[in-house]
């Protein structure tokens, strides 16, 4: 992976080949998403498309036009991805519920020496330190797992490919790059939806572009599986035409 997957997975919603439907339908649904979650399952199953047609080096958006069957590989991604994060969660909901201190007093954490306030013993800060690797561990397995199931399109397909790019070094930037990518669209989303006029309609657009961005970077820089020589890919659907 180098600067020009970066440049492509920017600039590919503004290509010429990529359909002015495709973008403001892709920006409606992420719209739609922050307010129901059958939206946030469907922007999930567009994910998996925005990796495939990153695996092709596509010059233009995969079209929606397989709702169905984006809402259905969103479900199947989305239970997988729930799965890989519970461990951490459940960690964390167990040292705070033990300990007392709420979610919100823990965003006031920068200070070791706050913890002493928050009633955490050794013990829970042991414990949320354990957590935060389980988060870390989670979000790796959860891009690879990203990679195979949106290769594949079969969870039993996908643990063979998802064991070989958890093992394989150079996934590891790979990852940590669109990790950066997801946090920045993600503190830019809260930004300008903070704004009084028109932010949540620019929240849409700037979380949907960040969103095409990380998961095109991912399909372009997560190396190749044996699986890929085996002529597994599918034909990806790109819109040049418009959105029907």
């Amino acid at each position: 992976m180098d600067v020009s997957d970066f440049e492509s997975a920017f600039a590919l919603p503004l290509t010429e080949e990529t359909s002015f439907d495709t973008f403001v339908v892709g920006m409606l649904v992420t719209l739609a998403s922050f307010a129901t979650p059958l939206a946030g399952i469907l922007l999930v199953g567009y994910v998996a498309k925005l990796v495939r047609a990153g695996d092709y080096d596509a010059t233009a958006l995969p079209s929606f036009d397989d709702f169905p069957g984006m809402a259905v590989e969103g479900m199947r991604l989305s239970a997988v991805l729930v799965a890989l994060q519970l461990p951490a969660v459940g960690i964390a909901t167990a040292v705070l519920s033990s300990s007392g201190p709420s979610l919100a007093a823990l965003a006031y954490v920068f200070d070791p020496r706050m913890f002493q306030y928050l009633g955490l013993s050794a013990f829970g800060i042991v414990g949320l330190v354990v957590a935060a690797v389980a988060a870390l561990v989670g979000t790796y397995l959860s891009a690879a797992a990203t990679v195979a199931l949106a290769r594949e399109q079969s969870l039993a397909a996908a643990v063979p490919v998802t064991r070989t790019l958890v093992f394989d070094i150079s996934f590891v930037p790979v990852v940590s790059a669109v990790a950066l990518v997801v946090f920045s669209g993600r503190l830019l989303t809260f930004l300008f939806g903070a704004f009084p006029f028109g932010g949540v309609v620019l929240a849409s657009v700037v979380s949907f572009l960040l969103l095409v961005a990380s998961a095109t970077l991912l399909g372009r820089g997560a190396p190749e599986t044996p699986t890929e020589s085996g002529g597994w890919r599918p034909e990806v659907q790109t819109d040049t035409a418009g959105w029907e």
